[in-house]
Formats: structure tokens, sequence, C-alpha cells
């Protein structure tokens, strides 16, 4: 009887082990499917921010370009423009060069005794 009551023991205590070793089963279990959830949620969000990251990089890279093109445009117009004055001033000087010429010549030949016979 003392042997009975020592196997029926060991049984118990077995049982409780194998409960205990399976409750600490699922709780690994659990805990690993929370960590795999997590993980497959950062591997969704990873590539979603780095789209996010690369699209923004190329809108601030766009908007430079934007901003570096306007720039180049407004420095453009401003060469053009100066460009024109200078051809406009050159337009006046030749012709003011020209009446001067015309001057010279005129003066010069009224002042050159004209042979009239």
């Amino acid at each position: 009887s003392d042997t009975l009551k020592k196997k029926k023991l060991q049984e118990q205590i077995d049982a409780q082990v194998a409960r205990e070793l399976e409750e600490q089963q699922e709780t690994e279990d659990m805990r690993m499917n929370e960590q795999i959830a997590r993980d497959a949620e950062v591997a969704r969000i990873h590539p979603e921010e780095e789209i996010q990251e690369s699209t923004e990089k190329a809108d601030i890279q766009k908007a430079e370009e934007g901003v570096l093109y306007g720039c180049n445009q407004k420095l453009l117009g401003m060469e053009v423009q100066r460009f024109q004055r200078y051809i406009i001033q050159g337009i006046i000087l030749e012709k003011e060069q020209v009446k001067k010429q015309k001057s010279s010549e005129e003066a010069l030949e009224s002042k050159t005794p004209t042979d009239e016979v």
C-alpha cells in the first residue's frame, strides 16, 4: 500500500509537471507568435518608410531643381536684357559716330574751296 501511494503520488507529480511544462510551452508559443507578428509589422512598415523617404528626397530634389531652374531663368533673362542694352548702346554710339563723321565731312566740304568754272 505504501508503494501504491508513492506510485500514485509520483503520477500526480508527473501530471503536474507535464501541465506546467505544457503551460510554459503555450506561453513561449504565444510570446514567439507575438514577436513574429511584431517582426512582420516592422518588415511591412520598413519598406513603406523607405519608399516615403525616397519620395520625399525626390520631391526635395525636384523642388531644388525648380528653384535652380527659376534662378537660372532669371539670370538668363537679366543677361539677355544686359546684352540688349549693350546692342542698343552700340547702335546709338554707331549713329552718333555716323553723325559726327557726316558733320566732319560737311565741315571739310564747306572749308575747302569748290572749283567752279
